[in-house]
């Protein structure tokens, strides 16, 4: 009985509490908004200052800007990508750096490389590597790992983010023409050219002798659907054979000249950004600057309040 009893009081003086915790709420609320109305044409003043020296000082701060580049690394330039990328952060902060006559990093303040996220060009690219990395790729796949930081995997994606931040902007030409200055790789890029080259002319050679020999079937079975239909079917008819030598050498000149395409530069660019203002505290000024002159005039009234109330205690 004396327990429902507590439980009973309990619950009274919970309701109580709650009562005077509304009360306080209601009575600070009347006296904020009466403060509001008392001083509205001082915080309107203050709000028109503050907005006015906001934008007014983020003019005269120089904003950073951004840019993002998607590039495709070929001829397995992607671990030199990597390096040159981390190459060219870690000078970014030397004002002198300057790396040839077209391209200058004094402007430079940061630049970062990332994969792409595609699942499919990971499966596609893992039989190129190490039978040991595998199990590290599929075990390191996981969003709060450093897997993206790591050049070791970087080449199982086709496609990487370049991302630059500079106080003003910077050609974007003239970097790409700077990472393309390789003539490693340049000379593998054009000697798998004329590989592609070649394999192609060697594929349009042997599908004009296929041709040929189709051409001496006898009109009257050339002319015969169903008869080619059965002959298509039976995989011991050497005819078969060399229609399906056609098609398989027909898709593979598609892919070669696919692969040709993409091979006009050792970093294929997929799409670049213009550049664009990064997002700081600059941006924020017109913001921030009537917030905080409008929170000192309403604290310096809370302060006075305090020291009126509390002064004979403090004294």
């Amino acid at each position: 009985m004396s327990t429902n009893c507590n439980q009973d009081i309990d619950v009274f003086d919970l309701f109580r509490w709650l009562k005077g915790q509304l009360k306080k709420f209601l009575i600070y609320g009347f006296r904020f908004f009466r403060f509001v109305f008392r001083n509205i044409l001082i915080i309107l003043l203050l709000l028109v200052i503050g907005v006015v020296a906001g934008y007014g000082l983020s003019k005269l701060l120089n904003p950073l800007k951004t840019a993002e580049i998607l590039v495709a690394p070929n001829v397995k330039s992607t671990a030199y990508l990597y390096g040159k990328i981390e190459e060219l952060d870690r000078s970014a902060s030397d004002d002198e750096s300057v790396i040839n006559k077209q391209f200058s990093i004094v402007n430079l303040r940061e630049i970062s490389i990332e994969p792409v996220e595609d699942i499919t060009s990971v499966l596609k690219n893992l039989e190129e590597f190490p039978v040991d990395i595998v199990p590290r790729i599929s075990e390191n796949y996981d969003d709060k790992s450093n897997f993206f930081d790591k050049p070791l995997y970087a080449p199982a994606y086709d496609v990487h983010k370049i991302t630059l931040v500079a106080s003003d902007t910077i050609a974007i030409e003239s970097f790409l023409a700077y990472l393309e200055n390789q003539e490693y790789f340049q000379d593998k890029r054009k000697a798998l050219l004329k590989s592609i080259a070649t394999e192609l002319e060697a594929n349009k050679f042997t599908i004009a002798q296929i041709d040929s020999t189709l051409g001496a079937v006898p009109n009257a079975l050339k002319q015969d659907r169903g008869a080619i239909t059965v002959m298509g079917s039976n995989e011991n008819s050497e005819v078969s054979a060399i229609i399906t030598t056609k098609s398989e050498l027909l898709e593979r000149n598609t892919d070669l000249v696919q692969m040709n395409e993409g091979l006009d530069r050792v970093f294929k660019v997929y799409s670049q950004s213009n550049w664009v203002n990064k997002t700081s505290l600059r941006s924020l000024l017109i913001y921030i600057s009537p917030i905080l002159l409008i929170s000192i005039f309403i604290l310096y009234h809370l302060i006075l309040r305090f020291k009126n109330r509390y002064s004979k205690e403090i004294q």
